[in-house]
């Protein structure tokens, strides 16, 4: 496995466990504050795992936020 892929398995699993942790949506920009990611990588993942069936997006007013899939 290259690293670039390991590397990203990682983030989405890292985004899986905190997204697991919290009792409301989280916002894209919380996550990547928090996980210490770009803005930019944080939705690319988010998105990812989103068309993967593993979370739910939203989008509040002008807002995305994430939670797990239930």
């Amino acid at each position: 496995m290259s690293f670039i892929k390991k590397r990203g398995l990682d983030i989405d699993n890292k985004i899986l466990v905190f997204l697991g942790k919290q009792i409301h949506p989280v916002s894209t920009r919380e996550i990547s504050i928090n996980l210490k990611l770009s803005w930019h990588t944080a939705i690319n993942h988010c998105l990812r795992l989103q068309m993967a069936g593993k979370i739910d997006g939203y989008n509040i007013a002008n807002l995305n936020v994430w939670s797990i899939k239930k």
